[in-house]
């Protein structure tokens, strides 16, 4: 790894020290000719900009050689026109300013005082370039007639707002300043910038011929910044006696702010180099172990009994090839194993399920004996005294009627016992029709005892819809729930019927005020031949125990469902729903 770490990193940083040597030489560079190239079109925009105002200074000196021989004035209105845009104001002066005539505009003249060099080049029929005044003012003055000796001159006064236009002066990102000789600044965009700052900067320093410089850079601050700057001398002085330094600076960080975000960006790059090739050699040795480990510690953990153990090895060398491998012996393993405990649970499963089918049918046969036995025993005592009778005799006549009575009475509960059981048993289809649910109530209600029928107190809904089923299984259902309504409820207490639409299913409610069913019992009251609350054996209830198995099997077969709420000492509700799927249109 020290060696991989040497081999690549000492080469890149070699490589990169050069370039970042070779990328920061050239970004001063091309900042420091932009920088040059910036003043010198300012100062030839400066140039253009003065010829400008020289042409206007010359047209009003012709213009006022024109007055004076022809004695007229005109063309006053095209001159204002024609200077509007690049002086201020106009004026034709006399000597030292003695006195003063406006040509245009509304400034006010204020003489300048004009050094020997200036006056022999206004005397050669030149225009000259001034500055004074605080703020600095530019002006270009033009004698309209050197010859005759009268030192008559036009004057302009020149737009400041046009002449430095910062859109055309400044460079890209750059700031700008004007300046003459003397250091005075005539212009800048910087927040402040006084002359000696710029005679500080070595603007007017003599080169080695003892002349000063025409062009240089700058290395200096501004408002505490550090900025790099270049200045370019616009030679004037052959056409307006007046030379101007122009300068453009910028911020030292802006503008090397490439090569210091590149000087950043190596570093970064050869620190996060170091860091990968360190990350990545540890991560390939822990490539290499962590298979090994998995495989070992999935191992060991199948050998403590835990199938589901799988290894995640995705690679694409023998370390996958061996994983997959594992999880597939793994997986096998489990199958195997899962196939063996399902055939178990089946086969204990099939011996449950044997002996609760030898449980039930013994229960059944155990509970139809003994309904069966009662009404057999019931004809068989009957029938047994009826034989010891003697028919000829009248006065065994009543005794003869009293066991032909209860032999009859047997006989009768034996066949609706068989009925029951058939039915329970039965598996043919039911007659699905139309049913009036509110008529099959009043039917099973005609059907009860007199005694039951007087207790009975009917609530049904209006328009009750009709159900698809069959008629007779309902009405039957009406009668069993009726039925024991009223056996396990005192005599002289009501026993209710309300039916109504909730929630688009036809509820039916049958309510009584008897004994109740205690919580324990309430799973189980629906079981075949149990009575809840009494003993199968000796101390059970009038009936068979299968009028509530039968009933629910009854609202079933219709799609419904049968429900109780009781409470001991209080009473039972039996609800009978029939779901919304259930309820037909109203055929009338």
């Amino acid at each position: 790894m020290l060696l991989f770490v040497v081999c690549a990193l000492l080469p890149l940083i070699i490589f990169a020290t050069l370039s970042v040597s070779k990328v920061s030489d050239q970004v001063r560079q091309d900042t420091k000719e932009g920088l040059r190239n910036g003043a010198k079109s300012s100062g030839m925009a400066i140039a253009a900009r003065l010829n400008q105002v020289a042409s206007d200074v010359s047209l009003a000196s012709d213009l006022v050689q024109s007055w004076r021989t022809e004695g007229a004035r005109a063309g006053g209105d095209a001159l204002k026109g024609q200077v509007s845009l690049h002086c201020t104001a106009m004026w034709l002066v006399d000597g030292d300013g003695d006195r003063v005539e406006v040509l245009c505009g509304d400034g006010e003249f204020v003489p300048i005082e004009m050094d020997s060099a200036e006056r022999a080049h206004l005397a050669a029929g030149k225009p000259v370039l001034q500055c004074g005044g605080d703020p600095v003012e530019l002006r270009m003055s033009l004698d309209i007639d050197p010859k005759d000796g009268t030192d008559t001159r036009v004057v302009a006064l020149i737009n400041s707002d046009w002449l430095w236009d910062p859109q055309e002066l400044r460079g890209t990102r750059c700031e700008f300043a004007a300046c003459d000789r003397r250091g005075r600044v005539l212009y800048h965009t910087f927040e402040n910038l006084t002359a000696s700052q710029v005679i500080g900067a070595g603007v007017f320093d003599k080169s080695s011929t003892g002349k000063t410089r025409s062009s240089g850079g700058l290395d200096w601050s501004i408002a505490g910044e550090p900025h790099l700057g270049r200045f370019w001398q616009a030679f004037l002085s052959p056409h307006y006696a007046m030379d101007i330094w122009v300068i453009q600076s910028r911020s030292r960080a802006e503008a090397l702010a490439v090569d210091t975000e590149f000087v950043r960006f190596f570093w970064l790059t050869a620190i996060g180099t170091l860091l990968f090739v360190i990350l990545g050699s540890l991560v390939q040795i822990r490539r290499t172990l962590d298979p090994i480990i998995s495989l070992r510690e999935a191992t060991q953990r199948i050998g403590r009994g835990d199938l589901d153990v799988r290894v995640s090895i995705e690679s694409p060398d023998e370390f996958g090839e061996l994983g997959t491998a594992f999880n597939e012996m793994a997986e096998r393993l489990q199958e195997n194993i899962a196939k063996r405990e399902k055939t178990e649970i089946e086969l204990v499963a099939s011996r449950d399920a044997a002996l609760l089918a030898v449980q039930a049918k013994a229960e059944f046969v155990t509970n139809v004996s003994h309904e069966f036995r009662t009404p057999m025993s019931e004809i068989l005592g009957a029938t047994e005294i009826l034989t010891q009778v003697d028919p000829g005799k009248d006065e065994d006549a009543s005794v003869r009627e009293e066991f032909s009575c209860i032999a009859l009475h047997g006989a009768q509960r034996l066949a609706k016992l068989l009925d029951d059981v058939l039915e329970l048993g039965s598996v043919e289809n039911d007659t699905n029709a139309p049913i009036d649910i509110a008529a099959t109530i009043r039917e099973a209600v005609s059907d009860l005892d007199p005694a039951l029928k007087d207790r009975v107190r009917c609530d049904l809904a209006e328009s009750l819809p009709t159900i698809m089923g069959d008629s007779r299984r309902v009405v039957e259902v009406w009668n069993r729930l009726l039925d024991n309504a009223g056996k396990f409820s005192e005599p002289d207490t009501a026993v209710e019927v309300r039916a109504d639409v909730i929630d688009g299913q036809v509820v039916v409610d049958v309510v009584d005020q008897g004994l109740g069913i205690a919580a324990k019992d309430l799973e189980t009251m629906f079981e075949p031949f149990l009575q809840v609350g009494h003993d199968q054996m000796v101390n059970k209830a009038n009936g068979t125990g299968l009028g509530l198995t039968l009933a629910r099997n009854a609202v079933e077969s219709c799609g419904g469902s049968i429900t109780v709420r009781s409470k001991l000492g209080a009473g039972s509700t039996f609800r009978v729903t029939l779901p919304v799927v259930a309820v037909a249109s109203d055929l009338g």
